[in-house]
């Protein structure tokens, strides 16, 4: 939001720039604590204290929020997994991770030709099969 300057306040205002005095027949006071502008010059002034009041309250009420959220992160953070470690113990763990994942690869692709060499068998055997069933005899 922008700040408004005196002319502006002024217009706002819609008071005479001329006229400081204060008006005679108003009374300045209703009670110990209120006081209404009387001049041109408070009531700037108290537009000014009251707009400084608002941007206080809010840069306040956003530190707060800031702050909450910024103390959520670091909790979530902290409950991540691994943050207990130091960099070395965590390339360590990485370094496990890659030995196990090359391990468990050359297993499946011992599995893959073990099952592709079973596949071949079972097709001999049903293409025998078949032909003994039909009597008919097999071209190899």
């Amino acid at each position: 939001m922008e700040d408004l300057r005196l002319k502006d306040l002024e217009q706002l205002a819609k008071l005479d720039p001329n006229n400081n005095k204060t008006r005679k027949g108003l009374s300045a006071k209703i009670s110990d604590h209120v006081k209404f502008p009387l001049t041109q010059t408070e009531y700037t002034k108290l537009l000014l204290d009251s707009e400084h009041q608002r941007d206080v309250e809010t840069t306040q009420t956003l530190a707060q929020k800031i702050l909450a959220k910024s103390a959520e992160v670091n909790d979530l953070v902290a409950k991540l997994p691994g943050m207990n470690r130091t960099r070395q113990m965590q390339m360590e763990r990485i370094n496990e991770f890659i030995d196990s994942n090359h391990d468990v690869t050359r297993k499946l692709e011992e599995a893959y030709l073990v099952a592709k060499d079973r596949r071949e068998e079972v097709r001999v055997a049903l293409g025998e099969t078949t032909c003994l069933a039909l009597g008919v005899e097999e071209d190899t």
